[in-house]
C-alpha cells in the first residue's frame, strides 16, 4: 500500500516542480514586457510635461539676463537715454548668453 501512496504524491510534486521551472525558466517574458510598455508610457507623459515646463522657463531667463544687463549699462552710464539702453542690449545680450 505504501508503493502505490507514495506515486500520486510524487507526481504531484513532481508536477508542480515543472509548474514553476516553466515560470522561472521564462514564461512570464510577456507580462514582463507588457509592464514595461505600461511603465514607458507613463515615463514618456512625465518627460513630456517636463520640456513643456522647461521651455518657458528658458525664455524666463532670458528676460531676467536681458534685465540685468539693461540695469547693468544703466548704472555704468546713468545720463544715457532711453533709447541707449536697448542699443547696449543690441551689443551685449549675445556675448552674455554665450557666457
Amino acid at each position: 500500500m505504501m508503493m502505490s501512496d507514495q506515486g500520486p504524491v510524487r507526481t504531484r510534486f513532481v508536477g508542480r516542480v515543472e509548474v514553476l521551472r516553466r515560470r522561472l525558466v521564462g514564461a512570464g517574458d510577456a507580462q514582463a514586457a507588457v509592464e514595461f510598455g505600461f511603465i514607458l508610457m507613463v515615463a514618456l507623459f512625465v518627460l513630456a510635461v517636463a520640456v513643456q515646463f522647461a521651455a518657458p522657463e528658458a525664455a524666463v531667463r532670458v528676460m531676467e539676463e536681458a534685465n540685468f544687463q539693461g540695469m547693468r549699462s544703466t548704472a555704468i552710464n546713468p545720463a544715457a537715454s532711453q533709447s541707449a539702453v536697448p542699443a547696449y542690449l543690441a551689443e551685449h545680450i549675445d556675448d552674455a548668453f554665450r557666457a
